[in-house]
């Protein structure tokens, strides 16, 4: 259980226990790893990937708001890509713009599956600003590591390609200036 309430800021962890409550086990597992977040003075650990099948839909309508969008980060670490594609989907519909939402989206951006990355750019691009500040300055050290993630994804698959060849064109490189934009903290 530890692991999935650290997934979220610890004044979640009743909404994390009926969130976790409600997922089908007949094949629940998480990753090995997570991907350590610092952000509102604490940190959570995303799950690197998650692997279950999904809730069924009447059961996500009885969970709260804060809870749904909760289940649609964790399965945005899906192991598959059409289902974490249609979480993020869902969750950018909720329209909660919290730290850690942001984290859960921002993971995903730095990710190789384009057509989930050019979704979030305008969503980013939108973004309370105030939330990106405090978002990237919490965690310098993160943000690097998003953002090498993301040249290394362009580099390999779109650089060399016609497709998003320049900078310009790659849409993680637009997340990265969205974030940094009002940001006091350069590159680390």
């Amino acid at each position: 259980m530890n692991r999935w309430i650290a997934a979220f800021p610890k004044r979640y962890e009743q909404d994390v226990r009926i969130v976790k409550a409600c997922l089908p086990f007949a094949w629940p597992r998480l990753s090995p790893g997570t991907i350590k977040v610092k952000l509102e003075q604490q940190q959570i650990q995303i799950p690197t990937r998650l692997y279950l099948s999904e809730v069924d839909a009447e059961r996500i309508e009885e969970l709260t708001s804060t809870q749904q969008t909760m289940l649609y980060c964790l399965y945005t670490r899906h192991h598959d890509g059409h289902i974490r594609e249609h979480y993020l989907r869902q969750l950018l519909n909720t329209h909660q713009q919290d730290g850690w939402v942001l984290a859960y989206i921002i993971e995903l951006a730095s990710e190789y599956v384009l057509e989930i990355v050019d979704i979030i750019v305008p969503v980013i691009e939108q973004w309370d600003s105030e939330v990106k500040r405090r978002f990237v300055e919490d965690d310098p050290a993160y943000m690097k590591r998003i953002e090498d993630r993301m040249i290394s994804y362009w580099n390999a698959y779109y650089r060399s390609s016609g497709e998003r060849r320049s900078e310009a064109d790659y849409p993680g490189f637009r997340i990265i200036e969205s974030l940094r934009e009002n940001a006091s903290v350069e590159e680390v």
